[in-house]
């Protein structure tokens, strides 16, 4: 065991004193291994709980703790209601215990084992008495410190073999190490500035408070330091990003703006105007763009990059586009060789089912620059894939890659631009947060002629008027996408696949009509068909997975029914409602789902309510969670263990301030009284600090 004075943050658990062998077991499965995974394993909540007496203290109509031996035990079956009876002795005499349809106590306690019990007290026939109490079985008594006076319990995230008790015992012997451990962050002016209790003080309150108030200021302190660090982080990488790192100048004139603009057989909105805008100058400053290009669904945002693209070629530069799906990439590859149809800029398409004939032409083309604009999937990414002079990277759905992945297509060109899009709306919170390395463009206007897409939900047994209204609008010349969950049948779900809902729409609902299925796991050639087959009208409807979620575009689809809507989530469901409105006619979103819980109820109703896609990424985000929503586990970022930023935006907001006043005053942290702050941000982030350039 070390000493004292060679304990440290790292200190593995099983070297501490106070934790016994099988205690270090448990702590493992729970992912906490040194000493500061223990002291930042965090309350989730606290309950009051009155010191411990004995038998001989107890008082008629209070509450009391008691803990002692069950001495006998009784099963009562008789007229009324059944009941558990069991008497403990603590030495100082003994309580009667009762508990009504005890079934459950009757098959866990048993006389000899120690338990602990909180009620209130009756006498009846000079002997104390508590019903239905709350009971505690203390397997392993030691583990469970006696409570000599009235408390605030922390009540911890616990496991089968780890009680919420036995944790709070761990910790508690260990809190003696804060002194030593715990070093300061932040100067005394700030934290007397923001009112900040001192982050040793800190991790003792939030284990130990006093009272609900101790607690709330210890829950503060650290919630700052998490989004301070947060916000130092991204700060520094920006720094990285920006500074000393030179890229291609992409220069461009009246008239290559012009001939590029003339490509378009529309004219930019104002909003795709202001975004071209913004990254013309990223472009022309030789420094690496880095900007988020978001807009809701079908607000314009390819058009925007392609522009890109075609100043990038311009600039005798390579471009490309990274897509999530291979269905999305092949909609790009379409979208632009029609529209550069008849140009001398070469287009090639790569994805991980290009034959193997044709993958090494195009690699080859690629390495020589013949290919100008290379779209593709993963596939893209692999190391044997060498361009000429990538100048210009495109990340379309950002959030479905990993920084890695995306910072593997980056490297690929010398320092090159990088854009990013996503239909995602980033609410204000998250953006101020998870993404507050990227510069933002917002496309906040849907081009002319777009229309408000009405929503319905329906139950399936209101399925038949759903498919009928779909019948009536397939008559007047329009298509239907119907979109569900799965592609093969789940014996252990009651989901119904894209293939057995194909073979039974075809034979009831939208019988006599012409249906085709379209689905991940297809060839590309044939899904390639099937959507060009649909684009001309040779298909009334189409049964779908997600694979038409992003990228999807038949101006003729008018409606589209989303099966077992519940198991989507409401950003999901705005995504796939925007592959129908593209056109001219009015165009409508049918959810069917038989859901009963209330967060799935919750997202149907607002989907019905809204079209806006920055309300529904609000709610999604206070539905789910940041640690879910929009993909922030890959963001290359530290999670948060206390902070919530649905519930933070003004404390958030006031540590962005902090940290760009920090890194005014020393850019890079090398000041002495900063290198707690570096080692903490090493600590986090890890070598994701390094590709916080990357997204």
């Amino acid at each position: 065991m070390p000493t004292a004075a060679a304990v440290t943050p790292a200190t593995p658990l099983e070297s501490l004193g106070g934790i016994a062998p099988r205690q270090a077991r448990a702590l493992y499965e729970l992912g906490l291994t040194r000493l500061i995974d223990l002291l930042e394993y965090f309350p989730r909540d606290y309950q009051f709980e009155a010191a411990e007496g004995t038998t001989a203290q107890l008082v008629e109509g209070q509450v009391h703790t008691v803990r002692g031996e069950v001495v006998a035990c009784d099963f009562i079956t008789g007229r009324g209601k059944p009941r558990f009876e069991a008497t403990l002795s603590d030495g100082a005499g003994k309580l009667a215990i009762v508990w009504f349809n005890g079934g459950f106590w009757r098959r866990t306690i048993h006389p000899g084992m120690t338990i602990r019990v909180r009620g209130r007290v009756r006498f009846f026939r000079g002997i104390p008495q508590m019903t239905n109490p709350a009971t505690q079985r203390l397997d392993h008594p030691d583990d469970v410190a006696v409570i000599t006076e009235d408390k605030l319990r922390p009540v911890y995230p616990a496991t089968a073999d780890l009680k919420s008790p036995q944790i709070e015992n761990l910790i508690a012997r260990q809190l003696a190490h804060v002194p030593e451990v715990i070093e300061e962050f932040w100067p005394e002016p700030l934290r007397q500035k923001r009112a900040l209790v001192s982050r040793a003080q800190a991790y003792r309150a939030i284990h130990q408070p006093t009272d609900r108030r101790d607690a709330e200021r210890a829950r503060r302190r650290l919630i700052y330091d998490e989004l301070m660090l947060m916000q130092l982080g991204l700060g520094l990488g920006k720094r990285l990003r920006t500074g000393g790192i030179s890229a291609p100048v992409l220069r461009v004139d009246k008239n290559l703006d012009s001939r590029i603009r003339a490509r378009f057989p529309f004219d930019l909105t104002a909003a795709q105007t202001r975004a071209v805008h913004d990254l013309l100058r990223d472009v022309q400053s030789g420094r690496p763009m880095h900007r988020l290009l978001q807009g809701d669904v079908g607000s314009g945002k390819t058009a925007v990059a392609v522009y890109a693209m075609l100043l990038a070629v311009a600039n005798k530069m390579q471009a490309a586009v990274l897509a999530p799906t291979e269905v999305l990439a092949e909609q790009h590859y379409l979208t632009l060789t029609n529209l550069l149809a008849g140009s001398r800029v070469e287009v090639g398409l790569l994805t991980q089912r290009t034959k193997r004939q044709a993958r090494g032409s195009i690699q080859r083309a690629i390495a020589d620059g013949t290919i100008h604009l290379a779209i593709g999937t993963q596939a893209l990414i692999q190391q044997d894939i060498e361009f000429a002079n990538l100048g210009l990277v495109v990340v379309d759905e950002q959030h479905r890659f990993g920084v890695r992945q995306r910072a593997t297509l980056k490297t690929k060109g010398l320092s090159p631009h990088y854009l990013v899009m996503t239909a995602t709306p980033i609410p204000r919170t998250l953006a101020l947060s998870y993404f507050a390395d990227f510069d933002v463009s917002v496309i906040d206007e849907l081009p002319p002629g777009r229309r408000p897409i009405k929503t319905s939900f329906f139950r399936y047994d209101q399925s038949g008027p759903a498919f009928a209204f779909v019948r009536q609008q397939i008559a007047a010349g329009r298509q239907a996408f119907i979109v569900v969950p799965q592609i093969e049948d789940n014996p252990a779900e009651d989901t119904r696949s894209v293939k057995a809902e194909f073979e039974r729409l075809g034979r009831t609902e939208l019988a006599g009509l012409r249906v085709a299925m379209l689905h991940g796991a297809m060839p590309t050639d044939e899904k390639q068909q099937v959507m060009q087959a649909f684009r001309k009208h040779h298909y009334d409807a189409l049964v779908a997975t997600t694979v038409i979620e992003v990228g999807i575009d038949v101006p003729n689809a008018t409606v589209i029914v989303i099966e077992s809507a519940e198991r989507f989530g409401i950003a999901q469901l705005h995504q796939l409602r925007g592959r129908v409105g593209r056109g001219e006619h009015p165009s409508f979103c049918i959810l069917l789902s038989d859901a009963i819980g209330d967060d799935a109820l919750a997202r149907l109703h607002a989907l019905c309510k809204t079209n806006d896609g920055f309300q529904i990424a609000e709610l999604d985000l206070k539905l789910r969670g940041p640690g879910d929503f929009f993909g922030v586990r890959q963001s290359g970022l530290p999670r948060l263990k206390l902070a919530d930023i649905t519930q933070e935006l003004s404390l958030l907001e006031t540590c962005r301030d902090d940290a760009r006043a920090l890194l005014a005053d020393d850019p890079n942290l090398r000041a002495p009284a900063h290198r707690v702050i570096r080692n903490a941000l090493v600590e986090r982030f890890g070598d994701s600090l390094g590709l916080a350039q990357i997204g």
